[in-house]
């Protein structure tokens, strides 16, 4: 272990500056890279558990990245035999860590303990009706019934990539109904095989299609902020006439004509979910959170079109230049046209400006914990195509010096659950696309009082 990883491993203990270990609240991240998935997940839930500093060990919480091994299914059960008892959920995915982003072969923990702490962990299968799905889940997220402070879902693709009638919106409407205002849902869908499918974890269990989740309450606050590298661009569009998850017109004119006109795209031009077009919801006070358009209905669908059967299904009811997005978006809502900064800088920068909003927040006599990221894996795709050798945490969110030692937990999204700085929908946490969403869990002043 490097010398930074264990600072960084005692910072989540309180143990950096001569602070004696704090039995109360802890939280530690622990990291391995190897070929043997056994082994990396030993290492890093033994680095994770040392650097508790001896407070009892309440829930681990893991993402790996196995692809081709045959034993990825096999890590959940690895990891909770480690657990001294407490329970554990995972999901695979490109782990964060300290250090910066992993790659293939490599296991990413998070250790929670302390006396004061209490942890829940439930899973649920993914199912049509996402509302009953999400109250179930929040239910039995629910400490003694008391909401916690945080609670961390990871599932698939599925849970947000889904028909028409199923919705991303809906699970969290569930789950913000039994969790109430002061819970924060973080998280986000893992890396996906061809089926839009991976592994999710629970005590042992591993699964796919469901929604793994883990609670955290005690004395303990979340920070949370996002961040992304589009800049707005011309007027505001306002959603004039929508249908479910298609938006029919903006501004009074079909959708894609207006968005086009908009950003001074010919009426030709394409528009690509998966880097330059996405849709801003305008919060106000220059807060956006951003949704990808997924399908245009055109006139003459080219072959790109005709491939995705269940958008082509889906538009024949809809109005040509009707746009198709993830969840659905409420007539009357603002919306802004977002311009890509093809710029590695600028991604770097958006890290380091949600770092900074981070630390602004933190209270007189807190003690930060860590930090949790889930950033939309086109946005390291992104910056890997303008720097081979670019990192958003080791460039980006490591530039902030008063959290530079405080552990990084995290990973590489297909989808993005958190805060969104502002309220929309009656919840401060949406599923967010192209987006790093970061928060900071801080122990409260009082929290060796608990």
């Amino acid at each position: 272990m490097t010398r930074r990883e264990v600072i960084a491993a005692m910072a989540g203990a309180g143990m950096v500056s001569g602070m004696a270990p704090d039995p109360s609240v802890a939280v530690s991240a622990g990291a391995a890279t190897d070929r043997d998935p056994a082994s990396a997940a030993s290492r890093a839930v033994a680095q994770a558990l040392a650097g508790l500093g001896g407070a009892p060990v309440r829930g681990l919480i893991f993402y790996e990245y196995f692809p081709r091994h045959p034993r990825e299914s096999e890590i959940g059960r690895i990891v909770h035999e480690l657990a001294r008892g407490a329970p554990s959920i995972g999901v695979r995915a490109i782990p964060h860590c300290s250090e910066g982003t992993l790659w293939e072969d490599s296991v990413g923990v998070l250790a929670i303990g302390g006396d004061a702490v209490e942890v829940r962990a439930d899973w649920q299968p993914l199912e049509d009706d996402r509302l009953a799905m999400g109250r179930r889940l929040g239910r039995n997220l629910m400490a003694g019934g008391k909401p916690p402070v945080l609670a961390v879902v990871l599932s698939e693709p599925n849970l947000s990539f889904a028909p028409e009638h199923v919705s991303v919106e809906e699970f969290l409407r569930g789950m913000h109904e039994t969790l109430g205002d002061r819970a924060m849902v973080f998280g986000g869908n893992g890396y996906p095989d061809a089926d839009e499918r991976c592994w999710q974890f629970l005590s042992g269990e591993a699964a796919k299609s469901h929604a793994a989740a883990m609670s955290v309450s005690g004395p303990l606050r979340f920070i949370g902020a996002n961040a992304n590298e589009f800049e707005p661009v011309g007027e505001k569009l306002v959603v004039t006439r929508s249908s479910g998850k298609w938006i029919q017109e903006l501004n009074g004119r079909p959708a894609a004509s207006e968005y086009r006109r908009m950003k001074g795209l010919p009426p030709d031009a394409p528009l690509t979910y998966d880097s330059t077009d996405p849709l801003a919801v305008d919060l106000g006070d220059g807060n956006f959170y951003l949704r990808m358009i997924l399908f245009e209905k055109k006139a003459q669908p080219g072959e790109a079109e005709r491939k995705r059967a269940q958008y082509m299904e889906e538009a024949e009811k809809q109005p040509i230049g009707a746009i198709r997005v993830i969840a659905a978006i409420p007539e009357g809502t603002q919306l802004r046209a977002m311009r890509y900064l093809k710029s590695d800088e600028a991604i770097l920068r958006s890290a380091q400006a949600a770092m900074d909003r981070l630390w602004s927040q933190v209270g007189d006599g807190e003690r930060p914990l860590v930090i949790l990221t889930s950033s939309c894996c086109a946005r390291r795709s992104r910056l890997r195509s303008l720097n081979p050798q670019g990192d958003e945490v080791r460039q980006g969110l490591r530039r902030v010096a008063p959290l530079r030692e405080v552990p990084v937990f995290g990973l590489d999204a297909f989808g993005e659950l958190g805060p969104i700085g502002r309220t929309w929908l009656g919840r401060s946490y949406q599923y967010q696309q192209h987006t790093l969403v970061a928060g900071l869990l801080v122990a409260s002043r009082d929290a060796h009082r608990a």
